[in-house]
């Protein structure tokens, strides 16, 4: 890939006739809320070209991300086209972002007597070699989505990990990553925005409704309750030599047994 070249993302509504205001509209929000499913943090997407008439829109990655961000572009339509093939999904779709791309996709069928009707496409305009980059929103596709949607368990919980993304643009936003390095997305309310703000990029535990999956990995936490982990400043190596006398010259397995039980 040149150094310079950005992956973008084109979504194309009533190719061939004037667009729908409502479909595209409807589908832009779609797209992005797909987006913000299968990247690890929220993003602010930019519109980097508009086209009217037949309508066209273009998504670019964030100025800041172009590379991480162009992974999650080529993700939705690569992925998309294998289920259109017939294939399944990665592990990078949590059942949210599975029901996300069936509204996408479903809000991209035709209305009752609309004959002259095109199902919208996405294109990926991208260097990398390879075969076209290119998927229609058709009803089979809906269909195949709709059959691929995975178990989910919902229930009260905890979980656990570092506050790495929060957006309050588009719907209260947040990622926290766990020690397994899984993004778990987070919700919340706007009360909750200035406490998520000071703990950004701190550990925390977050507390609400949460999400499973039929593995029972955590993916979405509503969260109603948020407390940084406070971690010891002092490492228990840094206590060595600290009160030479402690054990009165007793061997350490000695004291152990006495105080502890057998060692």
């Amino acid at each position: 890939m040149h150094d310079d070249f950005v992956d973008t993302l084109e979504l194309i509504v009533d190719e061939g006739r004037r667009a729908s205001a409502g479909r595209f509209f409807r589908l832009g929000i779609d797209l992005l809320d797909l987006l913000d499913e299968l990247s690890e943090v929220p993003r602010t997407w930019r519109v980097e070209e508009l086209q009217t008439g037949s309508a066209h829109a273009t998504l670019a990655p964030p100025e800041d991300f172009p590379e991480e961000e162009g992974r999650v572009l080529r993700l939705v339509v690569e992925s998309l086209q294998a289920v259109q093939d017939g294939a399944g999904l990665s592990d990078d779709w949590s059942p949210d972002a599975v029901r996300v791309a069936h509204r996408f996709v479903e809000h991209g069928q035709a209305a009752e007597g609309e004959d002259d009707w095109t199902p919208p496409r996405l294109r990926l305009i991208t260097d990398v070699p390879g075969p076209d980059r290119d998927v229609s929103l058709t009803a089979g596709l809906g269909e195949r989505l709709a059959d691929l949607q995975p178990f989910e368990r919902r229930m009260p919980g905890a979980v656990r990990g570092t506050l790495v993304g929060l957006n309050i643009s588009r719907g209260n936003r947040a990622s926290l990553r766990l020690p397994t390095k899984r993004i778990v997305r987070v919700g919340f309310d706007s009360v909750l925005r200035n406490d998520l703000k000071d703990a950004l990029y701190q550990e925390v535990e977050l507390r609400g409704e949460m999400k499973q999956d039929g593995e029972g990995r955590p993916f979405h936490i509503r969260a109603d309750e948020v407390s940084v982990l406070r971690r010891p400043q002092a490492k228990w190596t840094d206590l060595i030599g600290i009160d030479p006398d402690y054990l009165e010259g007793v061997p350490v397995h000695e004291w152990l047994e006495t105080n502890r039980g057998e060692a």
